[in-house]
């Protein structure tokens, strides 16, 4: 038994106070703070596993993939989203969603191969796209997400090899699919044999989500969950489900070393420790109601505009004034004080670009400093 005890251990400094002068970010869209319920969990949490382990036992080796026992937590968490308990050989535990992404688009599309994705999407992919030599083939979105006709369209024409869908609260749109929609795209999947990449990273937060894609189709789907939007950023885990326990081993297992895709053990532990004593859920539970004080505060200041937020979301797709673009916008919010996203860098191809800002709301240390930016962005955009 480890004789740390966290008495000992140095606190870490108080957060410095907001002033006036401090610009309010609100581009990112991590959740909310729950200071009060995630550092007692948190302490208690790492506390458990260094009393039940050796520092060296943890970090003294790689954890590749994941332990067995990290995969059956990975296993249980993303049966609350799949509907059943996938087999832990179908699961890879990695750092991040862009590390998953990282692995997934070469080995699943590669150079010269076509990935159909949301017309507006998580701008990352551009880059991925870029560095393996994909060809992006951006498919039309309506209030719900991508639409079933468009998406056979980009089938029949561009014929990609894998589809990249938010299908929950989509980002930038906030949109979510029904679940007629997902079986409309699930069945065009399979027809055209596409391979689905699907990140349902901001579905832990709704209560009451549709069932992913990759629950109505597993044998074509890479399911990616990440915690980083539901719990913090700097968990630095995410869970991918392989259609099957050969295909892991294909894209992750045993070689692929030359990359950073692999969870640091220690963060590893600490997720595993979390889903076993079912305190992730309760910390879900706590961001959850954080998120739903700022969304009050939301539909409260924006009573006169045109904006979207998706139940449970962590992120507004806010429309300019007529004759303000985005990025008019933008910079003049900014010479108020509020940083905010512009929309052209969610753009994929030649999709136009719409006159909307998006604003994340987690970030912000208080609900009063959210308050102020909403003040800010109503009077500049009503």
């Amino acid at each position: 038994m480890s004789n740390i005890t966290f008495a000992e251990m140095p606190k870490a400094s108080p957060r410095p106070a907001f002033s006036c002068s401090d610009p309010i970010a609100l581009r990112l869209n991590p959740p909310p703070p729950i200071i009060d319920v995630f550092d007692p969990i948190i302490r208690r949490a790492i506390g458990n596993i260094l009393e039940h382990s050796s520092p060296s036992s943890i970090i003294g080796h790689h954890r590749w993939c994941g332990t067995e026992r990290d995969r059956e937590a990975g296993a249980v968490l993303c049966e609350t989203r799949l509907g059943y308990r996938p087999d832990v050989g179908r699961i890879v535990l990695t750092s991040s969603t862009q590390s998953s992404l990282n692995m997934l688009l070469p080995g699943l599309v590669g150079d010269g191969g076509v990935l159909a994705v949301d017309e507006l999407t998580y701008p990352p992919i551009k880059v991925f796209a870029a560095r393996y030599g994909i060809k992006l083939a951006p498919v039309r979105l309506d209030d719900e997400g991508i639409t079933p006709d468009a998406f056979r369209a980009v089938c029949e024409q561009e014929r990609p090899k894998a589809l990249y869908p938010l299908s929950t609260l989509q980002n930038p749109t906030t949109g979510t699919m029904s679940l007629q929609r997902r079986h409309e795209i699930v069945a065009i999947a399979r027809h055209y044999n596409v391979s689905i990449i699907e990140d349902d990273i901001y579905s832990l937060i709704p209560e009451n989500a549709p069932p992913p894609l990759s629950a109505l189709a597993p044998e074509i789907s890479w399911y990616l969950l990440g915690l980083a939007k539901s719990v913090a950023p700097g968990t630095k885990v995410a869970y991918v489900v392989a259609p099957s326990t050969s295909e892991a081993r294909r894209l992750f297992w045993p070689g692929v070393r030359a990359t950073f895709w692999m969870t640091a053990p220690l963060s590893a532990a600490l997720a595993t420790e979390l889903v076993e004593a079912r305190t992730l859920f309760d910390l879900l539970h706590a961001v959850r109601a954080a998120t739903a004080t700022r969304h009050r505060l939301v539909h409260q200041h924006f009573r006169s505009m045109d904006y979207r937020l998706g139940a449970g979301g962590l992120h507004v797709w806010i429309a300019t004034p007529p004759g303000k673009t985005s990025v008019g916008v933008a910079t003049e919010l900014e010479h108020k004080g509020v940083l905010v996203s512009t929309s052209d860098g969610f753009v994929i191809g030649d999709t136009p670009v719409p006159d909307t800002i998006r604003i994340g709301l987690g970030n912000p240390a208080t609900d009063n400093i959210l308050e102020s930016a909403l003040t800010i962005i109503s009077s500049t955009c009503s």
